[in-house]
């Protein structure tokens, strides 16, 4: 797989993460968009998690603490909300596009740069 390749499946698996925080704003959402969410963001985290050990990336454990910020998050969101209106799903799709924005823009990239710059393959 080339080092473009690598990047192109996390950039995918960021625009899913995206589409299913738009679904929360979606009329009738219930806790199932969240279960889908967290399900999802298990999935990619897990994967980047494994590629960053099989690197040797050396800010593994920052990130990693980054992406257990979010579980938690997500988490501690279904366990609060067992209603949703339209203005709570907007603030917490908000929250969430933020928050997935700024990991993707500072530590996904940092990350990025490493895999371009490794001479691992």
């Amino acid at each position: 797989m080339s080092k473009t390749s690598e990047l192109i499946w996390q950039d995918q698996q960021h625009q899913r993460l995206f589409r299913l925080i738009d679904d929360i704003k979606a009329a009738h959402v219930d806790s199932s968009v969240f279960n889908r969410l967290y399900d999802y963001a298990e999935h990619h985290f897990s994967l980047e998690e494994e590629y960053m050990r099989q690197l040797g990336y050396p800010e593994c454990d920052q990130h990693t603490a980054a992406h257990n910020k979010f579980r938690e998050e997500l988490m501690k969101m279904q366990r609060e909300h067992h209603t949703y209106n339209e203005e709570l799903c907007k603030l917490l799709s908000d929250f969430l596009t933020e928050w997935l924005t700024r990991h993707i823009f500072r530590i996904d990239k940092k990350l990025e740069q490493f895999i371009l710059s490794s001479s691992v393959k």
